[in-house]
Formats: C-alpha cells, structure tokens, sequence
C-alpha cells in the first residue's frame, strides 16, 4: 500500500493551457499535482525547465525589459529629459504616461479582480522560469481552511515565484488573495493600473488587515527591498530577522502565518552593486530600487530579461497564532521564531530538490 502523500507539487509551466481558466475548479488541477513522501521530492527533481512556445519565448524577451523599465522610468525619465530638452520634455512624458494610464482605466482591458490574474503575460513567466510551487500536507485543502498571511523570502530584483497569481486564491481555498507592495510601487502610472486589478494592495498595517477581515488571503514579500541583496553564491539571505510587525498583525487577527522560500529568485538577474553600499543604503531609504542590473545575454544588458532560472516556492507548515487584541513583545518575539524556524525548515527539506544541497540560508 503506498504511503500517503507529505508534499504536493504544482508544476504551472506545465500545467495545460486549457485549466488555466478562473472557472476550471480545483479538482481539475489537482489532478496534475506531484506529491513525495517524509524524504521530500528527488534530488534536483524541482529544477527541470518547461517548454515554451517561440511566441511566449519572444513575448517575455521583449517584454521582461519593458516592465522593468516602465518601473523605472517615472523616476528616471524625468530628471534625464529635463537635461536633454528642459522642462517641456518632461512635462510632455509625464502628461503621455498619465494619459496612458487613464486609457486604461476607462477601457479597463483586464476585466474584473477575478479574471485579471489569469493574464496571459504572468502565464508566459510561469513558462519562462518553469515556476512550481511545493507544500506539506497540512495545507492541502480542506486545512487550514480560513485566510492565512503567506511571507515570502527572498525578495530578489523581482520574485518572480509570486506570479502565478491564480493559485493563492485556488490551491489553498477558494477565496481572494491580496499580494502586497510598496505604496510607492501602487502609485506609478499604467504599472499600478495592472497591479491593482491583480489585487495588490499597500504593504500596510491598516491594508493588511482590512483584507483579513473580509477573509481575503495575504501573501506579502517579508524582507523587501534588503533581499535584492545577495553577498555570495554559497549562501542565501533572508533579512528578516527585525520584521515583526507582520507577526503582530497575525496575532491581532487571529491569522495563521506561512513561511515561504523562493528558491531561484536571487539568481535570475546580475544585481550591480557599489563597493561602498551606496545605492543600497539609498534603495533601502526609498523603498524602490534604485540599483542597476542586467539580464541576458549572458548578465550584460540591463534591463535585460532574466535567466531562464527555474522557480521554486517551497510553502513550510502553517503557525497557528492565538486571536490577542494586545500581544505582548514576548508573544510577538515567539512567534517570529517560529516564523524563522519555519523559513529555516523549508529551505532545508527543498533544496536538495531544487539542486542547491551545498547552500545554506542565513537570516539576518
């Protein structure tokens, strides 16, 4: 008799075009689902790459470079337009970039909050970094059946494993999910047009819990702007070791935490940094990157697409957290080690799967 599943894996780069529908229901997607033992899934087994059509390749290569510079440009375009061709040059962008957004919300091309995650540009990523996703039996559907808060490390330059947006709100419940972002993120033009009908909202307090008492799921990225920072290949680091707040917020709600690792999303870029940690220490300040990077080919062209690095989410074990309207500072410390632990004990029973058995996470 063979043993009951422990983890269950969703491979979306090779799920078939045709379930990828907001009204296929769970049960068909089940069906494609992997599922391994205590040992975990074998070795390197979690880093095959997924077919992709010539179409989707060319979609990603063109378009991987122009959502990272659509990000970059309101901070970057105007200060190098005011120099090329003064004050009407750069007023003549911003007024285009603002017309261009409002297009977008009059015509509203994405449709409703239900559809908008299923677009066909995230759906060519989960191609194009063979995205999978592996969880442990306890959040397998019917458990943990409420809303839950899923924290994400490392950030990278972009996680990338986040993207495939449908399977928060289906593979753990079917409710909405809420993706989170930096507040100066959701107020760029066209780019905060497209995040906001995904269904980010601000990685606020305030949002946060407003979106878990409608029991909506929460999926935020816990280290931020800090995890594009990688020092070496033989270590990853999760800078979370002071981010707490996420843990009041669980315990004032009553809402379980799940600890997420990216494995992947660290390397699918060549991060530019200077020696004396100057652009760091500014991104950090800013909250929006300001550090230059390059994609393909071969980590010289910035704002290049990324590698075709194959994407990991490994999900750990729920943290059941008590409803307390006033946690204490040692509640919030003991449940942020859990937290940590549970990072920690993803990491571990994954990487070998992901064929990174020499690599250890560090968090800071």
């Amino acid at each position: 008799m063979a043993a009951a599943p422990e983890y269950y894996c969703m491979d979306f780069g090779r799920l078939p075009d045709e379930l990828y529908k907001p009204e296929v229901p769970l049960e068909e997607w089940q069906k494609h689902l992997k599922t391994a033992g205590k040992e975990g899934f074998d070795a390197s087994s979690l880093r095959e790459i997924a077919p992709i059509r010539m179409g989707e390749l060319l979609e990603r290569l063109i378009v991987y470079p122009l959502y990272m510079i659509m990000n970059a440009a309101p901070f970057m375009m105007p200060p190098v337009l005011w120099a090329a061709s003064g004050f009407r040059g750069c007023l003549y962008f911003v007024l285009g970039l603002l017309g261009v957004h409002g297009i977008c919300v009059a015509l509203n091309p994405m449709g409703s909050m239900k559809s908008a995650p299923y677009i066909f540009t995230e759906r060519h990523i989960q191609k194009y970094n063979s995205i999978k996703w592996v969880w442990p039996k306890s959040l397998q559907p019917p458990n943990v059946p409420g809303p839950k808060i899923f924290c994400t490390i490392p950030h990278g330059l972009a996680p990338i494993g986040i993207v495939a947006y449908p399977g928060w709100s289906k593979l753990f419940g079917d409710r909405l999910n809420r993706p989170t972002a930096a507040p100066a993120v959701l107020k760029l033009p066209v780019i905060s047009y497209v995040l906001k009908k995904i269904g980010y909202i601000d990685a606020s307090s305030a949002a946060i819990k407003r979106s878990l008492n409608k029991q909506e799921n929460v999926c935020i990225i816990l280290d931020g702007i800090a995890g594009m920072f990688q020092k070496n290949n033989d270590e990853e680091l999760g800078w979370v070791q002071e981010r707490k707040g996420i843990v009041k917020i669980a315990l004032t709600t009553g809402t379980p935490l799940v600890p997420v690792f990216g494995f992947g999303h660290s390397q699918l870029w060549r991060i530019l940094v200077d020696p004396f940690g100057w652009l760091e220490n500014i991104s950090l300040k800013l909250g929006v990157s300001v550090t230059p990077f390059c994609g393909r080919p071969f980590g010289l062209l910035p704002f290049g697409p990324p590698y075709r690095e194959p994407v990991l989410l490994a999900f750990g074990e729920p943290i059941e957290v008590p409803k307390v309207e006033e946690p204490s500072k040692e509640q919030i410390n003991e449940y942020h080690q859990k937290l940590l632990d549970g990072f920690q004990k993803a990491f571990e029973t994954h990487k070998v799967a992901y064929g990174w058995p020499h690599k250890t996470l560090r968090l800071v």
